[in-house]
């Protein structure tokens, strides 16, 4: 194996343990089904060659991470998401209004995020990063 592909399963599998990631994924107030997912999705593996390389644990990682760094784009799907429940209460028209401008308001929840997120290139660089760790993946 190359010394790249090495450094790459040594660098995604010293990502954070499954333990903490369940305990990361348990402290939130997501639904149980979508925390089940969560924890299947840290127990994704992938064999390269001989090695086990622990895929899921290195992606949930850097989700949390990101989660983290870029708060306002989390804040702003949350809007997005509390302001489309607020149209579809409306008696009548809600449910065809929410249905029609759901997407719309989540697309403009998440950009106000990201614009502010964004001009501090933090999350160019991450994703960046991101995508270079697993470059190595690519000729194997």
């Amino acid at each position: 194996m190359s010394a790249a592909l090495e450094a790459l399963i040594r660098d995604v599998n010293t990502s954070l343990p499954e333990r903490k990631l369940v305990e990361l994924i348990e402290r939130t107030s997501l639904s149980a089904d979508l925390k089940a997912i969560l924890r299947d999705l840290a127990r994704i593996t992938v064999r390269i060659g001989s090695k086990v390389v622990a895929v899921g644990r290195k992606i949930l990682a850097f989700v949390f991470d990101l989660i983290k760094a870029f708060p306002t784009v989390t804040l702003g799907v949350i809007a997005a998401l509390v302001l489309t429940s607020l149209i579809a209460s409306i008696p009548l028209l809600g449910g065809i209004l929410a249905g029609l401008l759901s997407s719309l308001i989540l697309a403009l929840g998440v950009a106000a995020g990201a614009l502010n997120d964004l001009l501090s290139d933090k999350l160019k660089e991450r994703i960046d990063g991101l995508v270079n760790s697993f470059s190595a993946l690519v000729g194997a």
